[in-house]
């Protein structure tokens, strides 16, 4: 099983893929999906997607983990990541892969 986690976010959305053989758990690859912050919001959260899309057809992985969001401080802040988040759980199901969300 290729699983690969998704910490989501609206400048960096990083991201990390494994694959268990067995009782272990092997790091095949990481990396992040960055977006510009001089971009309206419309655009960045399209970039987010279109990257997203790009890793999972490169990774093929068979299920996606997401991190839960913590509760900023800053409201605004916030928004944004819940923006960020639900492009995430959207790739993903557009994906067809299950989603399992983590604190």
């Amino acid at each position: 099983m290729r699983l690969l986690g998704l910490d989501p976010g609206l400048r960096r959305t990083g991201w990390g893929v494994v694959e268990a053989r067995g009782n272990a758990l092997h790091f095949l690859d990481a990396g992040i999906v960055a977006t510009d912050p001089a971009h309206d919001l419309a655009t960045r959260l399209d970039v987010l997607y279109r990257g997203l899309r790009e890793v999972v057809a490169r990774q093929r992985p068979s299920a996606v983990a997401v991190e839960e969001t913590v509760v900023n401080v800053n409201a605004a802040s916030s928004l944004k990541l819940g923006h960020a988040r639900g492009v995430v759980l959207l790739a993903a199901a557009h994906a067809g892969l299950e989603v399992t969300e983590y604190a």
